[in-house]
């Protein structure tokens, strides 16, 4: 299976670029959200207990995809190292084992498109971030760096759209487009 693992800032696109690959492959998208919000409802946010759930949903249903013979899964991040660094090792173990060919595409932007996105109405109903403040302070954190210990293809999309993101992913990575 290959796990097409999309990773940037908050405001950068990622689910809106998942969205427009998932109908050029088939592959379903995982959007990180799901995982978050359902930790969120059993733990308090950030606690041990939370992120422990958080990392064991995402590996678990990576591996099961795997096993259930998915071609492919498309999953969305934000990384904000060092605490990541941790869950993505913890990615490339259960890739190993399980046959998963994961493949890295890191998104970005210029901070003031960033900063435009995060205001955007359509992010309140998929409870995104819309806090400017709280964006800032990720970035401060690292979250527009890239994962120093793999390699990604990188797109920028305040300057390439989401189709045309998403067919450069699917060209980069030799992936089978559906007919």
């Amino acid at each position: 299976m290959k796990l097409l693992y999309l990773y940037g800032p908050a405001a950068v696109g990622k689910l809106t670029v998942a969205r427009e690959l998932s109908r050029l492959t088939g592959y379903p998208v995982f959007d990180n959200h799901l995982s978050i919000d359902y930790a969120a409802r059993l733990f308090a946010w950030g606690s041990p207990e939370y992120v422990q759930l958080l990392r064991a949903l995402r590996l678990f249903t990576f591996r099961q995809m795997a096993q259930m013979g998915q071609q492919g899964l498309i999953f969305t991040f934000v990384y904000t190292p060092p605490s990541s660094d941790e869950f993505i090792r913890q990615v490339l173990e259960v890739c190993e084992a399980s046959s998963i060919e994961p493949l890295f595409v890191k998104l970005e932007a210029p901070r003031e498109v960033l900063l435009e996105r995060i205001q955007s109405p359509e992010r309140k109903p998929l409870k995104k971030l819309t806090n400017r403040e709280r964006l800032l302070q990720m970035l401060e954190q690292g979250a527009l760096q890239a994962i120093p210990f793999v390699e990604s293809l990188r797109i920028d999309t305040s300057e390439t759209p989401p189709a045309e993101a998403a067919r450069g992913i699917v060209q980069h990575f030799g992936l089978e487009p559906l007919p």
